[in-house]
């Protein structure tokens, strides 16, 4: 059964200058919240408009940094984007990687075993690959033409998957032979955006037109399953990046309802509501034209943060489903949190200041 739930903040904070202190005080009762976070930024070496992050096996953090505001492609002309590394131990941007004439603009990333990095790019519909090893690059084309090629995953077995966000598909790429198999929805232009692997192997990926708005999976058996947030979902309600917590649950961004959802696996089934949740956050800026959820990631201790690039404040919530939201400011104001958000292995919260052209930090 479906469940809807409204749940009001503890703490909201307005907007502050970089590096300085948000005192965030969770409900007492749910140990899950910091009682304090402290978030500071930094301009990105070159370029503009930072989108996605990765981290490799060092801790380093990599964004990709388009050039453009993808609208969902960029303006004819725009040249070919940049991806940039900055390592957090100290506070430094390393490295400027730009991409060959032919390539396009990367928008998400995501490392292999290898340490090889990967990206979509819905301009030149391909999907690319950088090798840090021999710092050289390699490009194939997405078999469907105009497929828009967007966020990008790599399963256990080192297969690249990826969603295709102009179609109703998702693509998976064999690095060992060079193929891709395409795979489709049931639901026509379902305009699939983020995508996930669980530990199972199965691939989650939300379903971002919001005449459909479901939550798609691709089982690690050939199964294609949608999920569906609402029987009859408002216009505003997109559904964008998506990701797992510490028990195997499925959460996701609900773009411009304000809201964040989860599914409880257990309760589950193909075609139905069952087992989806949706939580509301308060918008409390009246005057920023609304709210747009977008990035999301789980820490180690079962916080689900989230950013909000119109409200431009992050926040988090106890994957438990029970308690209260928190709320922070991003470090620059209208920084435009926006897809970038992802928590690193010292439960760091970075994401991306869109529109500042800044990498934030939070712990």
């Amino acid at each position: 059964m479906h469940r809807w739930k409204k749940i009001v903040s503890s703490v909201v904070l307005a907007a502050s200058v970089a590096g300085a202190l948000f005192a965030g005080i969770g409900h007492a009762v749910f140990a899950q919240s910091p009682a304090t976070v402290t978030a500071q930024d930094w301009y990105i070496a070159s370029g503009q408009d930072p989108w996605g992050t990765a981290f490799d096996s060092s801790g380093h953090v990599w964004i990709a940094v388009p050039g453009c505001d993808p609208q969902p492609t960029c303006p004819a002309g725009t040249p070919s984007g940049k991806i940039e590394e900055f390592d957090p131990s100290t506070s430094s941007w390393i490295a400027t990687i730009q991409l060959p004439k032919k390539f396009a603009q990367a928008l998400f990333l995501a490392f292999d075993t290898k340490g090889r990095l990967w990206f979509a790019m819905p301009d030149n519909n391909s999907l690319g690959m950088y090798n840090l090893a021999t710092k050289g690059f390699h490009q194939w084309a997405v078999p469907t033409a105009g497929a828009g090629p967007w966020d990008v995953v790599v399963d256990h077995k080192g297969m690249i998957w990826f969603t295709e966000h102009l179609t109703n598909k998702i693509g998976r790429f064999s690095p060992a032979t060079h193929t891709f198999q395409e795979f489709t929805t049931p639901s026509a232009n379902s305009l699939p955006y983020g995508i996930v692997v669980d530990a199972k192997n199965n691939i989650w990926f939300t379903e971002n037109n919001s005449s459909v708005a479901r939550i798609g999976e691709y089982t690690a058996a050939g199964v294609m399953n949608e999920y569906l947030v609402r029987t009859n979902p408002p216009s505003g309600l997109t559904p964008h990046l998506i990701t797992i917590d510490p028990t195997g649950n499925i959460w996701w961004t609900e773009g411009f309802v304000g809201m964040i959802g989860e599914l409880t696996i257990a309760q589950a089934k193909p075609g139905t509501t069952n087992g989806v949740t949706e939580y509301a956050y308060p918008a409390n800026c009246t005057t920023c034209g609304g709210s747009h959820t977008s990035g999301i990631s789980v820490d180690s201790n079962g916080l689900v943060w989230f950013d909000d690039s119109l409200q431009n404040i992050f926040g988090s919530f106890p994957d438990t489903g029970t308690g209260s939201f928190t709320e922070y400011a991003t470090p620059t104001q209208d920084g435009h949190p926006h897809d970038g958000l992802r928590v690193d292995s010292q439960n760091r919260i970075w994401f991306d200041e869109e529109f500042k052209n800044k990498l934030a930090e939070a712990q």
